[in-house]
């Protein structure tokens, strides 16, 4: 893992010096040039529908290319979660950069990812065979659907509906990073002896639904769409910079930490592109530090091989 992370510093040395210099600063907006948020913009709308449906549709896949071993319905559950959260963001981005949608039409359209993930939910009987009460379910289906009815229907008291959901749920999503026990007891789960992927891919469900609230409150309040973008980039950063360095980082092999190392620089890019330079220099240290943290820290798991006692007297 220390090898790829060296080879990745090395390939990206390599390409910016025979760029002249511009890549690296390129990226995070720190030179002359700068990346188009055309393309910027699209190529996040891609990714992270390609990325979001993956975990949505596909979670056992998705756990695996994290290097999660634990496929429980639990974390099956929190990587749907995920995905739908991805999902949603990016759907918005296809809608508001591409499609050239107004904003009410978007949170419209976004909506359906969320009351679809209610739905398969409940229809799949999760809260049933989780022991928790289907209640929570059925109130952010609720949430979902009357914010779509809302939306289509151009209803005088859409902007309020939109902005006390997104409190809400952005409140709730800050409990589940703080601490997901806290969350778990409220939607009534018995057994929260939770393990430390358990922890981590709660806090992710935290943290990427986060990023959608950030994104929407800031629409909501009238900031542009780009600006509103990098905002809820800054989250997903965050994420990305505690999962590899945190205590599960040991467990996502090459494929999961180069995955998590792409989208933190590539959040990095929409934060710097999309809000100033100052971000820009921010986000470098952040991405020097991660690597650097990375490289020389040795995983809080980690044990020397001990012999056997019988072959120490060999």
């Amino acid at each position: 893992l220390i090898m790829m992370f060296f080879l990745i510093l090395i390939f990206l040395t390599s390409i910016d010096a025979a760029a002249g210099g511009n890549v690296l600063t390129t990226l995070l907006g720190l030179g002359e040039t700068k990346i188009d948020p055309e393309i910027l913009t699209t190529a996040m709308a891609a990714a992270g529908i390609i990325q979001g449906s993956l975990l949505m549709f596909a979670p056992r896949l998705s756990l695996r290319m994290y290097g999660t071993k634990d496929e429980s319905l639990y974390m099956r559950f929190h990587a749907e979660g995920v995905g739908a959260a991805i999902l949603t963001v990016n759907i918005a981005c296809l809608c508001l950069f591409k499609m050239k949608l107004d904003t009410t039409t978007t949170f419209g359209l976004s909506s359906l990812v969320w009351s679809t993930e209610h739905v398969l939910s409940l229809a799949k009987e999760y809260p049933s065979k989780l022991g928790v009460s289907a209640n929570g379910h059925i109130f952010w289906l609720l949430v979902s659907l009357l914010d779509m009815y809302a939306c289509f229907t151009s209803a005088p008291y859409t902007k309020q509906l939109l902005l006390a959901g997104h409190s809400l749920f952005a409140l709730h999503n800050v409990l589940v990073i703080i601490e997901p026990k806290i969350v778990g007891k409220i939607y009534g789960y018995k057994d929260m002896k939770l393990t430390d992927e358990q922890k981590g891919w709660s806090r992710a469900f935290g943290f990427q639904n986060l990023s959608m609230c950030v994104f929407g409150l800031s629409l909501l309040a009238g900031v542009d769409a780009h600006n509103s973008l990098g905002f809820a980039s800054l989250v997903v950063v965050a994420h990305c910079a505690h999962v590899l360095v945190g205590r599960t980082s040991s467990t996502l092999g090459v494929v999961g930490s180069f995955l998590m190392f792409f989208w933190m620089v590539f959040s990095a890019s929409c934060a710097a592109t999309f809000i100033s330079t100052e971000v820009g220099y921010a986000m470098a240290s952040i991405i020097v530090a991660v690597t650097a943290l990375k490289i020389t820290s040795v995983p809080s798991n980690f044990e020397f091989p001990q012999l056997a006692s019988e072959e120490l007297t060999k």
